[in-house]
């Protein structure tokens, strides 16, 4: 295949999954193929706010993780780190729970896909969970430990 045809076609595809949807005046529903890992959809708006326009979550991906979290976990520790430094490195900005990022005509494409790579980075703390860490642990542990030791020198115990 050609590069031109493979190129046109995959941009073909990737836009079609993303739509606007008008909501109000200066206001747009963004779908997007990307959710949350119970299938609910990141909810994503392009609204003016004063004189810019941003995308914005509108608080929501921070009451989807307190579905699993309580969100004061999110105000300390690694959640938070981790937290701060995505927003810091994709240009997002949060305030009071709501996540926005401000584009224009050149950068929108950019921000667009920063913005959605934030959103699921910042989703991805609730593998922090202490049950979840704690069965991965356990299977790197385990792991760890048969690849170390021989055989005949472990003996089983459960946890």
């Amino acid at each position: 295949m050609e590069k031109i045809y493979i190129e046109k076609e995959f941009k073909d595809k990737v836009c079609k999954e993303i739509r606007l949807m008008q909501e109000g005046i200066e206001r747009f529903r963004v779908f997007t193929p990307f959710q949350f890992d119970d299938g609910d959809m990141f909810a994503i708006v392009l609204k003016k706010s004063a004189d810019r326009w941003i995308l914005s979550d509108e608080g929501h991906t921070f009451m989807h993780l307190s579905y699993e979290l309580d969100v004061d976990s999110l105000d300390k520790g690694t959640r938070a780190k981790i937290i701060s430094s995505t927003l810091n490195t994709m240009g997002v900005e949060e305030k009071e729970g709501v996540l926005f990022a401000s584009l224009n005509e050149e950068n929108m494409g950019n921000v667009f896909y920063n913005y959605v790579q934030a959103l699921t980075k910042i989703t991805d703390v609730s593998y922090l969970s202490r049950e979840r860490v704690k069965s991965t642990f356990m299977e790197d542990f385990k792991a760890f430990i048969s690849q170390k030791v021989s055989l005949n020198r472990i003996h089983l115990w459960s946890c």
